[in-house]
Order: C-alpha cells, then structure tokens, then sequence
C-alpha cells in the first residue's frame, strides 16, 4: 500500500533532520563548508564568484552556473559521505541586485511518495468512509 511507502518515507525525512542537525552543531566541516539550514530541512549556501569568472570575455554569462556547479563538488562529496546524496535535489539560482555574481544553491529534500495530490486523496478517502458510514449506519 502507498500509506506504508509515505510512513516510511517520512521515517526516512525524521532521520535526514536528526542528520542535518547533529551536523551542523558538531562538524567542523559544515561551518568550513559554510553551509546553513531552515526550519524545513533545506540546507543551503551562498557561492560568490571570483573577479577572473566575473570579468573574464571568454566565459559568457550562461556559462556561470557550470562554473558554481564545480565550486560545489566538495559539498557534492561532503553530502555523499554522509549518505544524503540519493535522498536531496540541488538547485541553484543567482541572487537578485548581485548581478548575477553570487549563487543561492539549495539542496532540498525529496518527498517521491509525499505529495499534495496523496494528501488531497487521503482526505477524500476519509471523508467519503465518514460519509458512508453516517449515511448508511446511522
């Protein structure tokens, strides 16, 4: 059953958040990594471009986020040896008024079974047994 799948899977997500959390208070690589987190679970950082990218004629402005997408490989590397790296998404998008200088990378959880549509037909589901059992018990 797909219930089962979500309770497992929301298992899995307590377990990314005890993960993130020990992480972040006692791994000095995290804070060297200057990685950050919210209250959802997203971990994230800021990469700034250096001048030579930046100013440079031969790199045109489309080629950047390849050049922030190698500058993040040791934090790629860094989430595999904790074992996230099956269970989290990458994205990265500029900063508005920087230019287009600095990256927001945001790794973000995957919720495969999780989902608005199941919790939408998990309601329905209930409703309608409420309604069935009020309608033909009662």
């Amino acid at each position: 059953m797909r219930l089962f799948k979500v309770i497992r899977e929301l298992k899995i997500y307590r377990d990314y958040l005890k993960i993130i959390k020990k992480e972040s208070f006692e791994s000095p690589l995290w804070a060297r990594k200057n990685l950050r987190t919210d209250w959802v679970g997203r971990i994230y950082t800021v990469v700034n471009l250096p001048p030579q990218v930046i100013y440079s004629v031969d790199l045109p402005k489309e080629a950047r986020p390849s050049f922030v997408a190698s500058e993040i490989k040791p934090i790629n590397g860094y989430l595999k040896n904790l074992n996230l790296e099956e269970i989290l998404t990458v994205y990265m998008q500029p900063i508005e008024g920087t230019n287009d200088e600095s990256y927001l990378v945001v790794y973000q959880y995957v919720f495969r079974y999780f989902t608005w549509l199941w919790i939408l037909r998990f309601f329905a589901q209930i409703a309608l047994i409420v309604f069935l059992l009020f309608k033909f018990c009662f």
